[in-house]
């Protein structure tokens, strides 16, 4: 009896030592696996963790691929082998893991998903800006503010100071090392394009946007910035108007990490408004998200077309609500730069469908003219 107590006291011990060696082999040199956070697949400004949980390690290694025709809905979660140059797997809203290049799926058992979805959760918290609407985030970079900006593709930053503003802040670069850095992030030139970016100020990253070019008054000498340039935040509108301005707050809900949420918040007329922006600012991974609704041959088309236009402006459209509560039909007109066959009108014409009422609306069908 008491050999048999040992023998079975011993084996739990052996068989938990047995998989810590192995969970701690897998973590070390190649095999160790990453888990990362980035805004679109091509930003460099990344953060990533390791991952400890040897369950998603082990799934991940000896996969159970599963073929599938669906589409997936991707989030901005990416794992990769650690020191290995193979494409990194991405993870969709549901925690499934893809292999894009082959179609394939792997789904990981129910206790690994939540941690992953744990450990991306925290990740994301330090990725992204905090939402923070404009009558709190103008005093938090008040007048004469000093205020660090950082760049949500490239992850450079820079420093600027608040010199106006009413409807949203009005910065310049600190000094000319500073401006070398904005031409760097806005390395086409000067435009009035907007770009994500996080605002850090005393600890705080809030979420933001910013246009890059130089306008109006110059308060900094020697900066070498001739003028301010215009930093929004969530609820803030440009001089002109008293609403907030829908590219700007495109770009602040990409800082926050919250795309998603802020399209399945919009209506039909805004989705159509939000692609033809999106499509302006050559945003891919925000045009994916606005067409997951449409067959990929469509999406992908689109993105293939995007590349041709050196520039869309929206025009008017209308929305045309159906008869049935869940169907809603928009036209949108918008001026086009082609690379070779120069500007032109395009229509867009889109279906938009939702489950009952209450349900996020989706594009279904697309056509462009």
């Amino acid at each position: 009896m008491i050999v048999l107590a040992l023998a079975l006291a011993w084996l739990p011990e052996n068989n938990l030592h047995a998989r810590s060696a192995v969970t701690k082999e897998e973590m070390n040199g190649h095999s160790g696996l990453q888990l990362m956070v980035k805004s679109s697949p091509t930003a460099i400004f990344e953060d990533h963790d390791m991952i400890k949980d040897p369950d998603i390690v082990k799934a991940v290694h000896s996969p159970n691929w599963q073929a599938s025709d669906e589409v997936p809905r991707f989030s901005d979660l990416y794992i990769s082998r650690e020191g290995v140059s193979a494409p990194s797997f991405r993870v969709d809203a549901s925690g499934r893991i893809w292999d894009e290049t082959q179609s394939k799926m792997l789904v990981l058992p129910g206790k690994a998903a939540a941690n992953l979805q744990q450990s991306a959760e925290a990740l994301r918290a330090k990725h992204y800006g905090q939402l923070l609407d404009w009558q709190e985030a103008e005093k938090l970079f008040s007048r004469k503010a000093y205020f660090v900006i950082k760049d949500m593709e490239t992850g450079l930053s820079f420093r600027v100071q608040r010199r106006a503003g009413h409807d949203h802040a009005d910065v310049q670069p600190v000094t000319k090392a500073d401006t070398e850095i904005m031409k760097q992030i806005y390395n086409k030139g000067w435009t009035w394009d907007r770009k994500a970016i996080i605002a850090e100020k005393d600890g705080r990253q809030i979420a933001a946007s910013m246009n890059g070019m130089p306008h109006g008054g110059d308060g900094i000498p020697e900066n070498g910035f001739s003028g301010h340039f215009c930093v929004h935040f969530l609820n803030s509108s440009t001089h002109k108007s008293e609403n907030p301005d829908l590219p700007h707050q495109l770009m602040v809900h990409k800082a926050a990490g919250k795309l998603r949420n802020y399209f399945a918040d919009s209506s039909p007329y805004l989705l159509g408004q939000g692609l033809i922006e999106a499509i302006h600012h050559e945003e891919p991974e925000m045009i994916r998200l606005l067409t997951e609704g449409i067959p990929k041959e469509q999406s992908e088309a689109l993105l293939s077309q995007q590349q041709d236009w050196r520039s869309i402006r929206r025009k008017d459209g209308l929305e045309l609500p159906q008869e049935e509560s869940w169907l809603s039909e928009v036209r949108m007109e918008a001026e086009t730069l082609h690379a070779t066959r120069g500007k032109r009108l395009m229509r867009f014409h889109s279906m938009f469908v939702r489950m009952s009422p209450i349900s996020p609306w989706e594009m279904k069908e697309l056509i462009v003219s």
